[in-house]
Order: C-alpha cells, then sequence, then structure tokens
C-alpha cells in the first residue's frame, strides 16, 4: 500500500511574521456590563441584527454562561469597571482556562486602552465609551458568524 507524504504544521503564532487573522465562530455573545441600561440596549442591538445575546451584570454571572456553555459563547462583550470582579480579573481567569481561553473579547469601557493594561487582555478590540452602534456592530461581525 502506498504510503503519503507526512507534513509537519505550526500555529500561525509560531510563524515569524505571520499575524494570525480573526476566526469568525458561530455563538451567542456574552455581553458583561454592570449597568442594566447599557447592557440591556447593548444586548437588544445585537439581538436586533440576528444574533443570540447572553447577559451578564458582574463575573458571577459571568462564569456562570461560561461554565454551563463553554462552546456556546463565541464572543464576550467585557467591560472593566464591575462590582467585585473586575473586568480584567474575569479576563485573567478566563485566559487560564484552556476551554474558555480561546474566546475573543472586545472591551467597551470608559477606561481608555493606554490607562489599562491592554497586552494583558489580549482584547480583540477596544471601544471606549461612549460609543457608536455601528462600530460595535462592526467589531462583533469580524468574530461572531450570524
Amino acid at each position: 500500500m502506498p504510503q503519503g507524504t507526512t507534513v509537519t504544521t505550526a500555529p500561525s503564532s509560531f510563524v515569524e511574521g505571520f499575524a494570525p487573522i480573526a476566526v469568525r465562530r458561530r455563538g451567542a455573545i456574552l455581553v458583561v456590563e454592570d449597568r442594566d441600561d447599557v447592557r440591556q440596549g447593548v444586548a437588544q442591538l445585537l439581538e436586533l441584527h440576528g444574533y443570540v445575546v447572553f447577559e451578564a451584570a458582574n463575573a458571577n454571572e459571568a462564569f456562570g454562561h461560561l461554565e454551563s456553555s463553554p462552546h456556546g459563547i463565541a464572543l464576550i462583550l467585557l467591560d472593566l469597571v464591575l462590582p467585585g470582579r473586575g473586568g480584567a480579573e474575569i479576563r485573567a481567569t478566563q485566559l487560564a482556562n484552556p476551554e474558555l481561553s480561546a474566546i475573543p473579547i472586545i472591551v467597551v469601557s470608559a477606561i481608555e486602552r493606554d490607562m489599562a493594561d491592554g497586552a494583558a487582555l489580549q482584547a480583540a478590540a477596544w471601544l471606549e465609551k461612549p460609543f457608536r452602534c455601528d462600530q460595535l456592530l462592526l467589531e462583533v461581525q469580524k468574530h461572531v458568524l450570524q
């Protein structure tokens, strides 16, 4: 029986000069925001555009959604200023969990990127409040399939 050729590949992060592109995922969007009006408004906007949305007002609710459906979340919209554990702590915990670490985040916060440790957050995008709805939708479309 003829033998095939073995090809060894490396993840894109190991190939010098190659920048990985955003991978669009199928699934829900988790909106983590403590202000009810902002969270509900963002959720309604996304639902009107055909996305499935889960809402969380704090870290406990966010991890409840992530743990109950780790493969069902395609993207997290994350505010950094939350009661109790903040957004940076949520992200650090998420990145430390192999089941959750591949889920990209978009930071949606009043904190400027320069003021936060943006490198540690490894955010796919950063939207400063107030943001425009079309900006949010454009960033979401880069990461989530409808």
